[in-house]
């Protein structure tokens, strides 16, 4: 389990993961029907954001990723049943990438894993880290890994190559993500970007951005 929660903060911004991630995945069907004093007070309103940003984020990727399908004539309805045989996630990185993969036809599960073993083979050649995400994560349909994963291809394929004034040779794209944000938000008295986690909390941050834009 620590190696799983390790992959993510690794992948996903923190502001994106909430609190109590691994307590939530495995009790998912269960929040709402706890009463507060069960939990407290303080966790169960952690748990529910938890639960709404993991809502939220599903479905801003699964647009991201309908997006770049649609030059493939494909299209996900549920990002996590939808990428488990690898053929999406396989086209997706052929969008992007402009290269053609292998694939394996068959419906079995050891087709599904090769698939997807293929997708992971693919961004690691491209010098992509991927931590503790393997095919069967995948396959089996992990969330927070299936969120990870997609994550760490934005960051790559659309993050990777923004361009901000004052950004040094050796930053990161999460790093340059920050920088740009900081850019947007400059002028904006009382907002200041430090991180993606407290800086985000209540909303204003974003609110900013939406405007300059």
């Amino acid at each position: 389990m620590a190696g799983a929660e390790n992959s993510v903060r690794a992948a996903v911004p923190a502001w994106s993961m909430g609190l109590q991630q691994d307590f939530l995945y495995r009790r998912t069907n269960h929040i709402h029907e706890m009463r507060c004093e069960d939990v407290g007070f303080h966790l169960y309103s952690q748990m529910c954001c938890a639960d709404e940003r993991d809502r939220v984020q599903k479905k801003t990727f699964t647009k991201w990723v309908n997006k770049h399908l649609m030059k493939a004539q494909r299209h996900i309805t549920d990002l996590y049943e939808d990428l488990r045989d690898g053929h999406n996630l396989i086209s997706l990185l052929e969008v992007l990438s402009g290269e053609t993969l292998p694939r394996e036809k068959g419906r079995m599960r050891f087709h599904k894993l090769q698939n997807v073993q293929i997708a992971l083979d693919f961004l690691k050649h491209r010098q992509v880290k991927l931590v503790n995400i393997r095919n069967d994560d995948i396959a089996d349909g992990n969330p927070k890994l299936t969120l990870g994963l997609i994550w760490t291809i934005i960051l790559h394929f659309q993050i990777s190559d923004i361009q901000v004034n004052g950004q040094s040779d050796d930053m990161t794209a999460k790093e340059k993500l920050l920088l740009w944000s900081q850019r947007m938000v400059e002028g904006y008295q009382g907002l200041r970007c430090d991180n993606f986690t407290t800086s985000w909390r209540d909303g204003r941050l974003f609110n900013a951005i939406i405007h300059k834009h």
